[in-house]
This record gives C-alpha cells, structure tokens and sequence, in this order.
C-alpha cells in the first residue's frame, strides 16, 4: 500500500461581523473540502500547505492559529492501487477574497459555519471544521 501525505488550511474570516468559511470544489471529483494537496519532495506540511492555498485560490496573507492542528488518515483507492493517506491542517485567518485557479479547483464559497458545514462533501472535514469553529468560538485567532 502507498503511502501519501498532504497539507491544507481551514480558512475564515470576517465579513460584516459573521465569520465565514472557504471552501472549495475540487476540479476532478467534484468534491468540497478545503484548499490542499500533496507534499512535494523534502516539503514540511506547514509550508506544503501555504503553498496549496497560494495555488489553488491565491491566497498568501494567512494569519495562522498556533493552537489547531488536527490530522486525517483515510484509505482510497487511486487506479486500482490502495492509498493510505494522511492530511495535515492548519486554521487561518485572511483578509484576501480568494479566487478558482484554472486547473486547480472548479468554484470557492465564502459561506457561514452552519452552511459551509452542510456543503463539505465528507464527514471527517464536517468535524475539522467543527473544532475549528469550537476553537475560534473560545477567541482563539481572533485579531
């Protein structure tokens, strides 16, 4: 079984004093998660995962919580081989609006907790932000 790892970010931030959400639809499978990919040879997650928000939405002002950082690990199966996979993310905060880099990601919403929640396409990122917005709820990031 191979291997893979892989870092993103949760993004919000605040707009007319209700936090928002980034979430992205991926170009291949159409799923909504948040901005991320893989690590490149020799890459830290942290900087693999500032690296996938810069080319996925352009974004690069990331106000980084210190305290949030929660792991995936799941099994999928890429043409035909089994992959274990773990993911990384980080939680930020932005002041930039982001934007759908052709040939990374197919749309990007800004949306409140409850939907952005509702929109996630699996169960494990529906929990991440979760904590994450337990985490923001207790004033952490906030500045």
């Amino acid at each position: 079984m191979r291997r893979e790892r892989a870092a993103g970010f949760i993004l919000y931030r605040t707009t007319g004093g209700q936090r928002e959400y980034l979430i992205v639809r991926n170009r291949g499978r159409g799923y909504w998660g948040f901005p991320k990919g893989r690590l490149e040879p020799g890459e830290e997650g942290e900087a693999a995962a500032r690296r996938e928000v810069a080319e996925e939405v352009a974004i690069t002002r990331l106000y980084q919580v210190p305290s949030f950082r929660e792991v995936l690990e799941y099994t999928f199966v890429r043409c035909g081989e089994v992959m274990d996979k773990e993911v990384v993310l980080y939680l930020a905060r932005t002041d930039e609006p982001g934007e759908a880099q052709p040939g990374e990601i197919q749309e990007i919403a800004w949306l409140p907790y409850p939907e952005a929640r509702a929109r996630l396409t699996h169960a494990e990122q529906k929990e991440l932000l979760r904590r994450a917005e337990a985490c923001l709820a207790q004033g952490e990031g906030e500045g």
